[in-house]
């Protein structure tokens, strides 16, 4: 384990810290224009796009997957109404929404699949290129990210 640790780039560590510190600001409460609560959904599903596509490359099960994924965890999302307990204030045309630990697990899961994947490749194990590992990894990235992009949906229609 400390073979890993010592061999992870320092930017990785920079990066785990900025999301950290990302995902703990999440679960504060906090007034946000739509503009900059569209970001971080955006952010993480182009992190987690670009993962599968420099885990596995273009390839058809991958990306169907991951799609199939991303699409069925927005509209889980949106039935979850995530975020909950957000109001538009009319006003001052922002969102006040209520701190939660949810989008931190998302954003911590889309990091740690994504350095587990890293670790994998770069120790060239010979299940990156099982068809079970490419499903298992391509719908973990599609469902965390679909969860997260469905927030813009759900206060989308808080505007209305």
């Amino acid at each position: 384990m400390s073979e890993i640790i010592t061999h992870t780039p320092i930017w990785v560590f920079l990066l785990f810290l900025f999301l950290l510190f990302l995902g703990l600001s999440q679960t504060k409460d906090r007034n946000v224009s739509f503009k900059r609560v569209i970001v971080l959904p955006i952010i993480m599903l182009l992190f987690s796009f670009i993962g599968v596509i420099s885990t596995f490359g273009i390839n058809l099960v991958s990306l169907s997957t991951y799609l199939i994924c991303l699409f069925l965890s927005i509209y889980l999302g949106i039935l979850l109404k995530l975020p909950r307990n957000a109001t538009f204030i009319k006003e001052e045309k922002v969102f006040h929404i209520k701190g939660s630990f949810i989008p931190f697990f998302l954003i911590m899961a889309i990091f740690f699949t994504k350095y587990f994947v890293g670790v994998v490749t770069a120790r060239e194990l010979a299940f990156i290129s099982s068809g079970y590992f490419i499903l298992i990894v391509s719908s973990l990235y599609g469902f965390f990210s679909g969860i997260f992009f469905g927030r813009i949906f759900v206060l989308k229609k808080k505007m209305i």
